[in-house]
């Protein structure tokens, strides 16, 4: 089958085990990525700070490498449908800031967490200060020519898989879209299935593996997850911008069964994505 879609593997390090960021985004380079998920910390960098940032970027470009994807912050100050007020205030100030910096060097897709289940409160007052926080993201992402990616998440999560796809799909902004979570979508029902309910909104996707029963972030493989079904559906997302290694793969974590070099890591992901039928082809 002809291919129709070239898409980038973006590369993902556990923050843990970054000490010198050109040292670490060498290795992967040397083992065939082409481009990187960025964040918060990376190393030396905090990439909120744009000077820090743009040197990061010089970095990563003569390593030849694109800083495409950013995850954006997950732990404080607060969450995005946190009640406090300040704090959740603080919180899109802080999102809007680091996917400045970051859309400055090359990302063109930034992932939210939404948030967790509020004990005593209707779900529905959660999602009415999502989204305000996403009214306040969108248009700033718009004009940054960067797609936002809110996350399905975990059982405690907020949202459900389809209460997420309606959030998503009643916004009805070009900057809005979903970041499909392949382990969070194998412990909360059928991967393969999730995904296809997400398709039109999908702009990037964390891809790795568990048992079923816990976000233990394993390489493809290494738990159950149906990866030829998953991967049929990923060419069925036409707005999908690249994909992200999401397999922790490090000693500090302790699901990790056994570390693997950034090569392995690579051509693990490239032969479990790169099916000749679907047309699509990783890189």
């Amino acid at each position: 089958m002809r291919v129709s879609r070239v898409l980038d593997l973006a590369a993902y390090v556990y923050s843990a085990d970054i000490t010198d960021f050109e040292t670490t985004y060498a290795d992967v380079a040397e083992a065939g990525f082409h481009a990187v998920v960025l964040g918060l910390q990376r190393g030396q960098f905090d990439l909120r700070v744009p000077e820090q940032a743009q040197e990061a970027g010089r970095i990563l470009e003569r390593l030849g490498l694109k800083g495409s994807a950013c995850h954006g912050l997950d732990t404080g100050p607060g969450a995005m449908n946190d009640p406090d007020e300040a704090a959740r205030t603080a919180l899109t100030q802080a999102h809007a800031g680091l996917m400045e910096s970051t859309a400055a060097i090359g990302a063109r897709t930034y992932v939210l967490h939404i948030g967790p289940v509020l004990a005593g409160e209707p779900r529905e007052a959660s999602w009415e200060r999502v989204r305000r926080c996403v009214d306040e993201l969108a248009p700033r992402a718009e004009a940054l020519g960067v797609a936002l990616a809110l996350e399905n998440g975990l059982p405690d999560y907020v949202m459900t898989n389809e209460e997420l796809l309606s959030f998503v799909a009643g916004f009805a902004h070009p900057a809005v879209g979903i970041c499909y979570d392949s382990g969070h979508a194998h412990v909360t029902g059928d991967a393969a299935a999730v995904l296809r309910m997400f398709a039109p909104y999908v702009v990037t996707v964390h891809l790795h593996d568990n048992d079923g029963t816990a976000d233990q972030h394993l390489m493809p493989g290494q738990g159950t997850i149906g990866w030829p079904a998953v991967v049929a559906e990923l060419a069925n997302c036409p707005r999908l911008v690249h994909a992200e290694v999401e397999a922790v793969n490090s000693a500090q974590w302790p699901p990790t069964p056994e570390v693997w070099p950034q090569r392995r890591v690579y051509e693990c992901y490239m032969e479990v994505l790169n099916v000749p039928e679907t047309g699509v082809e990783y890189r």
